[in-house]
């Protein structure tokens, strides 16, 4: 009953821990496919992210159960902090939800109903009628995170901030792997010294089409914005890369890519992992 209600929400209302996603990419060399629902919400007007806060974490609340089950790999809500989007006021904050497939399983009927007892129903209607009043959903996407490079212990916490590109090839069909290959090579250099703590490629899945203005994501995880103002760490004895070099890298990525939106986010509230 449940897994239908929750993936409703999804699709209608509307990230394993991420330290198990990451952790995959790290140590295996075939790494299970890894899909990610990113849910956008808009404040009602006169709201404001704290009003948002009381229903996210009843949802974290009930995505922590699937998570548990090892049903869901997580769930995380980012809150935005900077976006180039000319429409500022798009969306406020975005919820992820990580699987490693297509379809999202909810929590079990017995571990939804050691939350609510027999209101489980009565529940869920009122945290999705809080939802819509509070913070409806205005778009929807569905991404397969395809390659990344993560610190050996990495996990979100509200310290944190995630740097989000969007871009596309500027030709289209153009072999784009040589140069994500040298852009993970500089996050693998970057982690070893401490200056960035996660990078991850995704490609577009659901809804894909030549409006959509984007194909794929690239996503920073940094503890503060001086990791993005000093990425090579070129006021240092030893850099990570030779200026030179790094130059002539981003000069590749600009032929390759059209970077199409910039967005930063906050973590605000996440589910963990059980330990093993």
């Amino acid at each position: 009953m449940y897994c239908s209600r929750n993936f409703h929400r999804v699709l209608a209302i509307l990230s394993l821990s991420v330290f198990c996603v990451f952790s995959a990419f790290a140590q295996s060399k075939t790494p299970q496919k890894t899909y990610m629902y990113l849910i956008y919400h808009k404040l009602n007007p006169g709201l404001t992210i704290q009003d948002a806060l009381p229903v996210e974490r009843e949802w974290k609340k009930v995505n922590q159960a699937a998570v548990d089950e090892g049903k869901l790999e997580g769930w995380y809500m980012t809150v935005k902090q900077f976006t180039s989007n000319p429409n500022q006021t798009e969306y406020d904050y975005v919820t992820r939800i990580v699987t490693h497939g297509m379809s999202i399983k909810g929590a079990s009927p017995e571990a939804m109903a050691r939350m609510y007892g027999d209101s489980v129903q009565q529940k869920m209607a009122d945290l999705q009628r809080r939802d819509r009043n509070t913070a409806p959903v205005v778009k929807i996407e569905i991404w397969e995170i395809t390659d990344g490079t993560f610190a050996p212990k990495f996990a979100p916490d509200g310290t944190q901030l995630m740097v989000i590109d969007r871009i596309r090839r500027r030709n289209p069909g153009a072999d784009y792997d040589g140069v994500v290959s040298q852009l993970k090579r500089l996050s693998e250099e970057r982690i070893k010294r401490g200056n960035l703590l996660g990078w991850d490629f995704s490609s577009l899945v659901v809804p894909n089409g030549s409006e959509k203005g984007y194909e794929f994501s690239i996503a920073s995880y940094v503890s503060s914005m001086d990791a993005i103002a000093n990425p090579i760490l070129a006021d240092t004895p030893t850099p990570v890369m030779a200026a030179p070099a790094y130059k002539q890298l981003r000069s590749q990525t600009a032929q390759m890519f059209d970077f199409v939106r910039q967005e930063v986010y906050r973590f605000m509230e996440y589910t963990t992992k059980p330990a093993n």
